[in-house]
């Protein structure tokens, strides 16, 4: 069994090893990265024209919006460059019976297929993110304190968790579903609840999205943290739904993977 600095060791191998391939492939890393920036622009455009008709929409004005869905970019782009490429490999994995070479190697099978494909590509519009981020905070005239701004780095990292925990438990559908890469459309459609302001939702969306599925949270409680200050409940609620997602997420891969049976079997 690899210890941690082993798996270290191993994942910075990993990113070496992407950042080459995509020198290698310059087109496809421009072309990834014009077509995830158009996005953004689009998102930020639809935020543009909403404003040009109503002056806060829950309590959250314009320049504050755009540091919610720049936030809720920057998670994702992160995500999307370290995590997804490799999860959203599993159905082929167990279709194929490849996945056999994965468990004959001394290192966890889950760490292995969350991280052995990465894109670098993603990285350059989480930068963009960022500065969008810093730019709206400029605007309003908000200079985080130090805190603040390390809080909001780990509130980041559970964002980034929720979405691990959630296409985790979607991708490990496929030990039990064979075409399990159509539930996938799932996580894109879901996930776009993440880039809205909490206080709009109702009722049961609310409840459902704040505790069973924590979408509410993932870039909501990062940005009101820069925006708004720290508010404790909000971020215990949040660490604390992000950890146990991911908990149930890796629990619920390894049942899956009891009942996988090897090509060879």
């Amino acid at each position: 069994m690899s210890s941690p600095p082993q798996l270290l060791r191993l994942w910075f191998l990993q990113v070496r090893y992407a950042a080459t391939r995509e020198l290698a492939f310059r087109a496809n890393f421009f072309i990834w990265v014009i077509v995830e920036l158009a996005w953004f622009v689009l998102q930020l455009a639809f935020v543009g024209v909403v404003y040009q008709h109503v002056d806060s929409i829950a309590g959250w004005s314009r320049p504050q919006m755009i540091v919610l869905v720049a936030t809720n970019q920057l998670i994702q782009q992160i995500f999307t460059a370290f995590f997804m490429p490799g999860l959203v490999k599993l159905p082929e994995l167990v279709r194929e019976g490849k996945l056999d070479f994965v468990l004959l190697k001394p290192t966890p099978p889950q760490f292995l297929i969350s991280t052995s494909h990465l894109e670098i590509g993603p990285l350059a519009n989480a930068l963009i993110a960022a500065v969008v981020v810093a730019t709206a905070l400029h605007d309003l005239h908000i200079t985080p304190s130090l805190p603040s701004f390390l809080l909001y780095l780990l509130l980041l990292l559970a964002g980034l968790l929720t979405h691990y925990a959630l296409l985790l438990t979607l991708v490990s559908l496929t030990f039990w579903i064979i075409q399990a890469e159509s539930v996938l459309l799932g996580y894109y459609s879901i996930f776009q609840v993440a880039r809205l302001p909490r206080e709009a939702a109702k009722g049961w969306f609310r409840v459902l999205f704040t505790f069973a599925l924590p979408l509410l949270l993932v870039a909501n409680i990062p940005a009101n943290t820069l925006l708004r200050g720290w508010q404790p409940g909000s971020l215990v609620l949040f660490l604390l739904t992000s950890l146990s997602a991911t908990l149930v997420a890796s629990l619920f891969f390894q049942l899956g993977l009891r009942r996988y049976q090897s090509a060879s079997s």
